[in-house]
C-alpha cells in the first residue's frame, strides 16, 4: 500500500490526465468570440498573403488556387473528423486526448511532443519571416541588417512572451480584435486586385502585362522559375543548363501540381487551435463544435479565391514572385507585386506593413498552443521534476513556466543570422512543422475511426447511437463517416511522401546539368529533404519510446470504449475543479466519472464468468444429457442475459437524462448563430 501511494506521489507517465489541485487547471474564461479570434488569427498568417507567390510561380494563376483547394479539402476532412471527437470530449488538451484515449497512450505522448515541438518551430518560423518582411518596407527593399534582426526578433518574442503571461482573458480580446484585422485584411486585398485588374491602378509599368489569365498552368516543372510564357521550352533533366532545367509536358504539370499542393499544407494548417483551447473555453459543450467549423471553413474557402484575384494580375514568370529552388531569397507577396507595376506607388509599403503584423501575430498564436501542448505533456506524460513546474499554473490559471519554456526556443529564429541567400533556416523548420502536424492529423484520424468503432459497438448493445437524435441535437455527428477520414488519412500521408521528392529529384539531376548556379546548392536542398521527412521520423521515435521501452503502453481495446468514454457530465465535475482542497488525485481511468453509472463489460454483454470446469456448449444443454448441473448452468445464463438487458437499459436511461440537460446545438437559428461568433450573448 505504502509502494502504491509512493507511486502515486511521484505522477508516474500514463497517470490520469486531470488533477484535483486548483494550479494544475487553465481558467476556462474564453467566450465563443474570443475562440473565434484565436483561431482565425492562427489559420491566417503569412501564407496566403507572402509566401502563395511561390504557388503561381510553380503551378501558374490557376493552379495555385486549385492547390488550395487540394490541400484545404483535405484539412477541412480532418477537422470535420475532429469536430464530433471535440463535441463528445472537450477537455483540456483534447488534441492529445484523442488519441491517449481511443487509440494508444503511446500515440497521445507523440501528439503532444511533436505538437508541440512543431509549433514552436512554426513560432520560430513566422517570427523570421516578420523580421525578413520588414526589410521590404525600406526605400530600398532587402535583408535587414544583422543588428536589426536580432534587434526585432527579440522585440517580437518578449512582445509575445509579455502578452501571454498576462492572462488568457486578455489574450482571447487581443485576438477578437486582430481576427477584424485580418478578414479586412483578406478583403482589402481581393478587392484591390479587381480594382488593379480593371484599369483602376492606372497604366501598368511592366513588359509582363500581358496573358495573365491566358495560361492558367505553367508548361512543366521548372525549379529556378520561368522567364516568358510565351516561349515554347524543351525542358530536360540532362545534358542540359540550369534555364531549361525541368519536367515537361504533362508529366511536368502533374509534378508542379502535386509539389504546390504539399507546399499549400502550411498555410491550411491551424484549425487544429481550436482544439487545443478546449481547456479555457467557457460552455465547451456548446462553443467548441460551433467555433471548429466556422474556423476551418471560412479560411479555407477563402484562401483560393484570394489567390485567384493575385494570380489574375501576375505572370507565372514574373521574377519578383518567390522561387522555392530558385534564385529569388527574399519572398514577395504577390499583391505586392500585381500594385508595384501600377500607379498605387505608396501602396506595396502598406501592405508589406500588413503583413508584418499578419505573420507576427500568427506566430503568438503559435506561441499560445505551443504552451498548453507542453503544459498538457508534462502533466500526463513528464516525470515529476517537470510535472510539477511546466504542469502547472499560477493563481490566474497561467502556465507560466510552459511560456517562458517556448519563449526562450522562439530564439532559434536567431539561426537565420547568417544572412543565408535562400532563408533555408525558416524553410526548413517551416517543412518540420508541415510534417510533424500531417503526422498528428493523420494519428487523429485514425483515432476516430476507433472512436466509430466503439460507438458501433454500443449502438448494437443498443446502449448509444450515432444515430439517436440527442447524439445528433446535443453532441454532433458527422456525415459521410468513415469517407472524410479515410481522405485525411490519404491525403497527409500522400503530403509526407511527397515532400521531399522535389528536392531530392533535383540533387539527382544535378549531377548531369551544364550549370547549375541559379540552383539551390547541395546543403540547401539537403536540409529541405531533412525538414520533409524530420518531423515523421521524431513522431515515431516518440512513439516507439513510450510504446517499447518506458512505460511499455499497450493498444485500447474497442471492447473497453464504454459510454463513459462518449457521454460526459459537466466538465468542471469531470476535471474535478471544485476539489480544490481534496489532497487525494482522483484517476478517471479508475474510479467512475461523477454522475455516471458504469457498468462492468459482462454485465452489459451478458457474459457470465466461466470456470475451467464449466461446459462450453454455446450456452446451451447438451441434448439427452439434462441434469440438475446444466439446468442450474442454463438459469444462471439466463439470469445473466436478464442482469445485462436491465444493466443496458439503465445506462441508456440515464444516458438521455444527461445528453436531455445540454442546449440544444443551433437552437437559436443560423443567423442568430452567426451573430454570436461576433457578440457574446
Amino acid at each position: 500500500m505504502g509502494n502504491a501511494q509512493s507511486s502515486q506521489r511521484s505522477r508516474p507517465l500514463n497517470r490520469s490526465p486531470y488533477f484535483v489541485y486548483s494550479f494544475e487547471h487553465l481558467d476556462r474564461v474564453l467566450k465563443r468570440p474570443h475562440l473565434v479570434g484565436i483561431g482565425i488569427s492562427g489559420c491566417v498568417g503569412a501564407g496566403i498573403f507572402v509566401t502563395s507567390g511561390s504557388l503561381i510561380a510553380m503551378t501558374g494563376s490557376l493552379g495555385g488556387p486549385l492547390a488550395y483547394v487540394v490541400a484545404g479539402g483535405t484539412v477541412a476532412c480532418v477537422m470535420y473528423t475532429m469536430s464530433e471527437m471535440v463535441a463528445s470530449r472537450p477537455l483540456t488538451g483534447a488534441l492529445i486526448d484523442f488519441p491517449h484515449t481511443f487509440l494508444d497512450p503511446a500515440c497521445g505522448f507523440a501528439v503532444a511532443a511533436s505538437y508541440a515541438l512543431a509549433n514552436i518551430c512554426s513560432m520560430v518560423t513566422l517570427t523570421e519571416q516578420s523580421t525578413e518582411l520588414t526589410g521590404l518596407l525600406r526605400q530600398n527593399p532587402g535583408r535587414p541588417s544583422l543588428g536589426a534582426k536580432i534587434g526585432l526578433d527579440a522585440f517580437f518574442i518578449f512582445l509575445t512572451a509579455f502578452s501571454h503571461c498576462l492572462g488568457v482573458k486578455l489574450y482571447g480580446r487581443i485576438e477578437r480584435v486582430i481576427m477584424w484585422f485580418k478578414f479586412c485584411l483578406v478583403f482589402l486585398v481581393t478587392i484591390l486586385m479587381i480594382i488593379v485588374n480593371a484599369g483602376g491602378g492606372g497604366p501598368r509599368a511592366t513588359p509582363y502585362n500581358a496573358n495573365y489569365t491566358t495560361y492558367g498552368f505553367t508548361p512543366g516543372f521548372k525549379p529556378v522559375g520561368f522567364e516568358s510564357v510565351t516561349r515554347n521550352l524543351t525542358l530536360s533533366i540532362s545534358g542540359t543548363d540550369d534555364g531549361n532545367f525541368g519536367i515537361g509536358k504533362a508529366g511536368g504539370r502533374l509534378f508542379a501540381f502535386l509539389t504546390a499542393v504539399t507546399l499549400a499544407m502550411f498555410s491550411c494548417m491551424g484549425g487544429d487551435i481550436i482544439i487545443m483551447t478546449a481547456g479555457e473555453a467557457q460552455e465547451p459543450w456548446t462553443d467548441l463544435p460551433a467555433v471548429t467549423s466556422f474556423v476551418y471553413l471560412i479560411p479555407l474557402s477563402l484562401y483560393p479565391f484570394v489567390l485567384l484575384s493575385a494570380g489574375a494580375n501576375v505572370n507565372y514568370a514574373d521574377p519578383n514572385l518567390a522561387k522555392v529552388w530558385g534564385p529569388v531569397s527574399v519572398s514577395q507577396s504577390p499583391f505586392v507585386t500585381a500594385v508595384q507595376y501600377s500607379s498605387l506607388h505608396g501602396l506595396p509599403y502598406a501592405l508589406n506593413f500588413f503583413f508584418v503584423i499578419s505573420a507576427y501575430t500568427a506566430a503568438n498564436t503559435a506561441m499560445y498552443v505551443a504552451s498548453r501542448a507542453v503544459f498538457m505533456c508534462a502533466q500526463n506524460y513528464l516525470p515529476r521534476w517537470f510535472a510539477k513546474r511546466f504542469g502547472r499554473t499560477n493563481n490566474g490559471g497561467t502556465p507560466l513556466w510552459a511560456i517562458g519554456f517556448c519563449s526562450v526556443l522562439g530564439f532559434l529564429s536567431l539561426v537565420g543570422l547568417s544572412n543565408d541567400e535562400y532563408s533555408q533556416p525558416r524553410i526548413t523548420l517551416s517543412e518540420f512543422y508541415t510534417g510533424s502536424v500531417t503526422c498528428v492529423y493523420i494519428c487523429e484520424c485514425l483515432a476516430f475511426l476507433k472512436f466509430k468503432a466503439g460507438l458501433d459497438r454500443l449502438a448494437k448493445l443498443k446502449i448509444l447511437s450515432r444515430d439517436d437524435p440527442l447524439y445528433i441535437s446535443r453532441l454532433f455527428k458527422s456525415r459521410w463517416q468513415p469517407l472524410p477520414a479515410f481522405i485525411g488519412i490519404i491525403g497527409c500521408s500522400f503530403v509526407i511522401v511527397w515532400s521531399g521528392v522535389p528536392p531530392l529529384f533535383i540533387i539527382a539531376a544535378r549531377r548531369n546539368l551544364t550549370s547549375s548556379s541559379d540552383l539551390k546548392k547541395n546543403v540547401a536542398l539537403a536540409f529541405d529533404v531533412i525538414g520533409a521527412y524530420i518531423g515523421p521520423i521524431i513522431f515515431l521515435l516518440f512513439y516507439s519510446i513510450y510504446k517499447y521501452v518506458f512505460p511499455r503502453s499497450e493498444s485500447v481495446d474497442v471492447r473497453h470504449l464504454t459510454v463513459d468514454k462518449y457521454v460526459l457530465p459537466d466538465v468542471d465535475a469531470f476535471e474535478e475543479n471544485r476539489l480544490n482542497d481534496n489532497p487525494h488525485r482522483v484517476d478517471s481511468a479508475v474510479h467512475p466519472q461523477p454522475g455516471l453509472h458504469i457498468y462492468q463489460l459482462s454485465d452489459i454483454e451478458g457474459q457470465t464468468p466461466r470456470t475451467a470446469d464449466a461446459p462450453m456448449n454455446n450456452g446451451k444443454a447438451a441434448v439427452g444429457n439434462s441434469s440438475p448441473e446444466a439446468d442450474g448452468t442454463e438459469s444462471e445464463e439466463m439470469d445473466a442475459e436478464e442482469e445485462a438487458q436491465r444493466a443496458r437499459q439503465r445506462e441508456r436511461q440515464h444516458i438521455l437524462e444527461v445528453l436531455e440537460k445540454r442546449p440544444t446545438r443551433r437552437s437559436r437559428g443560423f443567423w442568430r448563430e452567426l451573430w454570436s461568433f461576433i457578440v457574446s450573448d
